[in-house]
């Protein structure tokens, strides 16, 4: 008994990640070979996105999670907002010293995935860089992963196995490790807050961020 639930505990993270990877990818392939020569592959990404999140949302609605009735509270907010600022200070940190490592003149796989996500015009980064990806990623590797891991193991567990399969699905070892490091902070926030909205926001301002950094130097 006690092996068949354990069993089910990690079918709970392998169908969500297998439906999020799985859908993203079929629909990103099937918008790039139907339009081909028209908009993106960036564009795309974001359109597929935006479509996975809503059978993400169906997923995470369901999850036997903690979910903080006091979305908003004016008690927390000014705490909330260190939070924010504390994680996009963080990530724009990383993006500094990982570029200066030699890992980014030897991954191939960051370097296709940079060329997809550098070349396009600034509406097209926002749109997907920081609204359709921080939404589907964070109620992925938060929401769902997170928030199973700290009900049935705690929060060290959470925080460190959500960081590690968010820097995993990247596929490449800087997209890793600056993925890592930063889904550290973002689990340890939302295992503190049981706050989606804050996790979604700090990886959306730390795109933008970084986006903007790319524009101005």
């Amino acid at each position: 008994m006690n092996h068949k639930f354990h069993g089910n505990r990690i079918w709970q993270i392998v169908y969500p990640l297998g439906v999020y990877y799985g859908l993203y990818s079929v629909l990103y392939a099937i918008f790039k070979k139907i339009f081909a020569g028209v908009g993106s592959s960036l564009l795309w990404l974001g359109v597929a996105s935006a479509i996975t999140i809503i059978f993400i949302y169906g997923i995470y609605k369901q999850m036997p999670i903690i979910k903080n009735p006091k979305q908003f509270d004016k008690s927390t907010l000014l705490k909330e907002v260190i939070y924010i600022i504390g994680i996009v200070a963080l990530g724009m940190v990383l993006n500094v010293v990982i570029s200066h490592t030699p890992f980014m003149q030897h991954s191939q796989g960051f370097a296709r995935a940079n060329e997809v996500f550098q070349t396009d015009s600034i509406l097209t980064k926002v749109f997907t860089n920081c609204i359709c990806i921080p939404i589907l990623e964070e109620l992925v590797y938060r929401g769902i992963i997170a928030g199973q891991m700290l009900v049935w193991h705690g929060q060290t567990a959470a925080v460190f196995v959500s960081a590690l399969l968010f820097g995993a699905m990247h596929f490449n070892i800087v997209q890793f490790l600056y993925a890592f490091l930063v889904g550290l902070a973002l689990a340890y926030v939302y295992t503190k807050t049981n706050k989606l909205w804050i996790v979604i926001i700090a990886h959306a301002f730390t795109n933008l961020a970084v986006i903007l950094w790319q524009v101005i130097v």
